[in-house]
């Protein structure tokens, strides 16, 4: 691999970082706005009560969105520790 090979990968990767930590940022307000923008749950509920109203769409949708981020920073950090020499 040559270098501009290379720095055009880690440029990449870079981009792929920062979208990563916005994502990260940012990705919790998602299923949040989505959620009230659909209009449930009217009233969030906690456990016992969640299993029977709409309020365990609310808290899959955030423990998706946690796990998609960090999905994505583990797949950025093992592309950063591929492409270093």
């Amino acid at each position: 691999m040559t270098n501009a090979e290379r720095k055009g990968i880690s440029q990449r990767i870079a981009l792929l970082e920062r979208a990563s930590a916005l994502f990260d940022r940012f990705g919790n307000t998602v299923p949040v706005a989505i959620a009230f923008l659909n209009g449930w749950p009217t009233e969030v509920q906690l456990y016992p009560q969640w299993q029977l109203g709409e309020s365990w769409r609310f808290f899959l949708s955030l423990y998706l969105y946690w796990f998609a981020s960090f999905a994505l920073s583990r797949a950025v950090s093992f592309a950063k520790g591929s492409i270093t020499p």
